[in-house]
C-alpha cells in the first residue's frame, strides 16, 4: 500500500486486466497524427511518456469510426476490416509502447454525429462536404447553420454503423490494445441521442429515456461483439449539455441505470465540444478543479456493475486521492495535466507531489479555436495558413509549463555537451529559471544574477492574483528548482563587467525581461503601470480605467472587480485581447462579464486628467471616462540588452524570453529550455 495516497494507488481489476493504480490519461492527441512525418515520432513518445510516468491506463485517440459520416481528424481512410496496413502498424506500435511500461493501452473511437464534416474544419484540412460527397448523420434530419446536410439515422444506417463499430473494436483488439474508449460525450453521437435538445424523434428511438437509449445500447452490443469478453469497454459521456433545454444530470443518471454492466467504465465529462470551456467541456482557470466530481458521484451511486471514471481540471494528487477515498469515482482521468507533467503518477507515488508541474489551464496545448466556435471573429480574421497553423496537432501538443511537451521539438537532435560548461544567467524570470534548470540537468555549472531580491520576475504578480493560484504554484516550483540548480545565486545584484570577468563564463544567457510600454500622451505621468497593481501599491478610489484591453488589462480588470472596484477597460483595436484566441479568451471575457467589468473597443485615449481619461471613439466622437485611478496596460517592451552584450565581449551569449521577444510565459519557458539545449 502506498503510504502517501493509499486509495489512489490501489490496484483495480476489470475483465482480467489490472490497473496498477487509479490514474488514467485522456486521449488528448489524434492517433492519426502518426501520419504527419514532422511530428509522428514525438506523438508516439508523448503517449509512451505517460505510460512510463506511471499512469495505469493510457489512451490514444481520436479515431474516426469510419471515413464517411463519422469523420474527425482522419488524414487517411482506414478499412478496419483489414488488420494490416500503415495505420494498423501504427496502432500496434502505440499499444506496444504503452504496454511495455506496465500500463493498459486504450484506443478512443468517436462519431461526431450531426456535427461531422463541418465546413469550417474541412476548410482547414482540405475538402468540403460537397467535395467529399458525404453528409452527416444524426438523430433527425436538419440543415446546420453552416449549410451541412444532416440525415436522420434509419435502420439501415444504424445497422451499418454498428458493423463499423464492431470492425473498429476487432481492429484494435488485433493491434494489441487492452480496451477501447467510445467518445460519446461533448455533443457527439451518443449524447445527441440521449439529449432531448438534439433527439426530437417520434419513433421508437425518441421520447422516453428508454427509447433514446436504444441505439446507443445497440452500439455497445456491437462493440462488445468486436471486443470479445476480455477487452475493456469504456464510454465517455457528458453529465450535462449545459444548454437550455438540453440533457441534464437527471437524464444521464437514468441512462446510466439502463447501461449498467453493458459498458465496463463510464467516464464522466461535461458539455458540448463546440462550446469549449463555456459548457465545461474544458475547464478554465476560473473553474474549480474537479468540475465533474459531483456528477460522477451521482452516477456512481446508481451503478452496480460499471465502474466510474471522472475527468475535468484534475491536477493535484491529494484531490484525486480524496475523490477515490470518498467513493465519488473509481478512476481519475488526467487530460491537459498529462501534457504538463506525464510523471504525475510516479512523482505522487514517490512522495514528491511538490515537484509536479500542475496544469495552469492556459489552453496553450489546446487553444480551442477554430475547431471550437468560442471565438468566431478571430477565425474569420485568420488566413487559411494562419488557421491551419493555429489548429495543427503540432501547436496543440505544446505546454506552457513543460518545455519537453512540444511536438515540434526533438531534443535528441541536440548534441550532448562535450564537457561541463560554466553558464552565467542574467535574470531570474521564467526564461532564466528554466534555462538554469535545463543547463544543470545537462551537467553544466550555473551562476544566476538577479537584480531584485527574489527570483520569479514578472510571475511574482501571481502572489497577489487570486485567479492565478496554479500559475503561482508553478512559479514557486520554478524558483525552488532554479535555486537547487544554481551553483551560485546572486540576488539584489545587477551584473557588472567586473563580475563577468571574474566569473569568466563559457556562455552567457541574457534574460532580463521587459517593462510596461510607456504610453506617450498628455498626463501619462498620472497613470499607474499595470504591474504595480500586483504589489503593495494601493489602487486609489473606486473608479478605475485601464488603458489597454490585452490579456494583462482584462485580467487586471477581473482582479480589481473582485476587489469591488468599478472598472472600465479601453482598447484601441476592434476587440478585446486581439492577439488571443479560443477558450482562454472566451473564459477571460466571460469572467469580465460575470464580475461587471465594463469595456469599450476602438477607443483611442488622448489625455489623462485628474478627473479621468479623454478619448476619441468611432467616427471621431469625443469621449470621457471618469477615473480615480488610471492604469497603463498597453503591453510590454523588451528591456535593452546592449550594455550587457558589450560586457560579454568575446563570450558567446544568447538572449532569451521577453528581452528577445515579448511573449507569454510559455514562450519564455520554451526559450530558456532550448537555449540551454544549445550549450555544448
Amino acid at each position: 500500500m502506498n503510504q502517501n495516497y493509499p486509495n489512489l494507488f490501489r490496484s483495480l481489476t476489470i475483465r482480467n486486466h489490472t490497473y496498477r493504480n487509479r490514474i488514467q490519461t485522456a486521449p488528448t492527441m489524434f492517433a492519426q497524427a502518426c501520419f504527419m512525418p514532422d511530428i509522428a515520432e514525438n506523438v508516439m513518445r508523448m503517449i509512451e511518456c505517460r505510460a512510463a510516468g506511471g499512469a495505469a491506463a493510457v489512451c490514444v485517440g481520436e479515431v474516426g469510426v469510419n471515413s464517411k459520416e463519422g469523420s474527425c481528424f482522419n488524414l487517411v481512410p482506414v478499412d478496419y476490416k483489414e488488420h494490416s496496413g500503415k495505420f494498423f502498424d501504427a496502432a500496434a506500435q502505440y499499444a506496444r509502447r504503452i504496454k511495455k511500461h506496465g500500463a493498459l493501452a486504450f484506443a478512443e473511437f468517436s462519431h461526431e454525429g450531426q456535427d461531422a464534416n463541418q465546413l469550417a474544419f474541412n476548410a482547414i484540412w482540405g475538402g468540403t462536404d460537397n467535395s467529399s460527397g458525404h453528409v452527416a448523420y444524426g438523430p433527425v434530419d436538419l440543415v446546420r447553420p453552416d449549410g451541412g446536410v444532416v440525415k436522420a439515422f434509419d435502420e439501415e444506417s444504424m445497422e451499418a454503423l454498428c458493423r463499423d463499430m464492431e470492425h473498429c473494436c476487432s481492429f484494435m483488439k488485433a493491434a494489441g490494445f487492452d480496451g477501447v474508449l467510445l467518445h460519446g460525450g461533448h455533443g457527439f453521437l451518443i449524447q445527441q441521442f440521449i439529449s432531448p435538445l438534439f433527439n426530437k424523434r417520434e419513433d421508437e428511438y425518441g421520447g422516453s429515456i428508454e427509447n433514446r437509449a436504444k441505439f446507443p445500447i445497440r452500439i455497445f452490443e456491437a462493440m462488445r461483439k468486436g471486443l470479445g469478453e476480455d477487452m475493456i469497454l469504456e464510454l465517455r459521456l457528458s453529465a450535462e449539455d449545459k444548454l437550455p433545454g438540453g440533457m441534464t444530470i437527471k437524464d444521464v443518471v437514468e441512462f446510466a441505470k439502463l447501461i449498467d454492466g453493458k459498458v465496463d467504465v463510464f467516464q464522466v465529462s461535461c458539455g458540448i465540444k463546440l462550446m469549449g470551456n463555456r459548457t465545461n467541456t474544458f475547464s478554465d482557470m476560473y473553474d474549480i478543479h474537479g468540475v465533474n466530481v459531483e456528477y460522477a458521484r451521482q452516477i456512481k451511486a446508481v451503478m452496480k456493475k460499471t465502474k466510474v471514471s471522472v475527468i475535468g481540471g484534475l491536477n493535484d494528487p491529494q484531490q484525486c486521492e480524496e475523490i477515490i477515498a470518498a467513493g465519488a469515482a473509481d478512476l481519475v482521468v488526467l487530460g491537459r495535466q498529462a501534457f504538463a507533467d506525464p510523471e504525475f503518477a510516479n512523482k505522487a507515488a514517490a512522495g514528491k507531489a511538490d515537484t509536479i508541474r500542475r496544469c495552469v489551464r492556459c489552453f496553450q496545448c489546446y487553444p480551442g479555436a477554430p475547431e471550437h466556435e468560442t471565438d468566431v471573429d478571430i477565425f474569420h480574421d485568420l488566413s487559411p495558413e494562419e488557421a491551419a497553423k493555429a489548429s495543427s496537432p503540432a501547436s496543440m501538443g505544446k505546454c506552457a509549463i513543460n518545455p519537453h511537451s512540444n511536438l515540434a521539438l526533438y531534443e535528441d537532435e541536440y548534441p550532448a555537451p562535450e564537457r561541463s560548461r560554466k553558464v552565467l544567467i542574467i535574470g531570474g524570470g521564467a526564461g532564466g529559471m528554466q534555462a538554469a534548470i535545463t543547463a544543470k540537468a545537462r551537467g553544466h555549472k550555473v551562476i544566476i544574477f538577479e537584480r531584485s531580491d527574489r527570483l520569479g520576475g514578472i510571475l511574482n504578480f501571481t502572489d497577489y492574483d487570486s485567479c492565478k493560484a496554479d500559475l503561482h504554484n508553478f512559479k514557486e516550483l520554478l524558483i525552488k528548482e532554479a535555486e537547487e540548480a544554481a551553483d551560485e545565486l546572486y540576488l539584489n545584484q545587477a551584473v557588472t563587467k567586473e563580475a563577468i570577468d571574474n566569473i569568466s563564463p563559457d556562455y552567457v544567457m541574457i534574460a532580463i525581461g521587459s517593462h510596461c510600454f510607456p504610453l506617450q500622451i498628455a498626463g501619462s505621468e498620472k497613470m499607474m503601470d499595470v504591474l504595480d497593481v500586483f504589489t503593495e501599491n494601493p489602487v486609489i478610489g473606486e473608479k478605475v480605467v485601464i488603458i489597454g484591453g490585452g490579456n494583462s488589462g482584462c485580467e487586471t480588470g477581473i482582479l480589481l472587480a473582485e476587489m469591488k472596484k468599478d472598472v472600465t477597460v479601453l482598447e484601441m483595436a476592434n476587440r478585446l485581447s486581439p492577439s488571443c484566441m479560443g477558450c482562454y479568451r472566451a473564459a477571460m471575457i466571460d469572467e469580465m462579464d460575470k464580475r461587471g467589468v465594463k469595456y469599450a473597443t476602438e477607443v483611442r485615449c488622448t489625455e489623462i486628467t485628474d478627473a479621468g481619461v479623454k478619448a476619441v471613439g468611432r467616427d471621431n466622437q469625443e469621449l470621457f471616462y471618469p477615473a480615480d485611478t488610471v492604469i497603463n496596460a498597453c503591453g510590454m517592451s523588451a528591456n535593452a540588452t546592449e550594455d550587457i552584450e558589450k560586457m560579454c565581449g568575446q563570450i558567446p551569449y544568447m538572449k532569451i524570453g521577453d528581452c528577445e521577444h515579448v511573449g507569454k510565459v510559455g514562450d519564455a519557458v520554451s526559450a530558456g529550455h532550448i537555449a540551454a539545449l544549445k550549450i555544448v
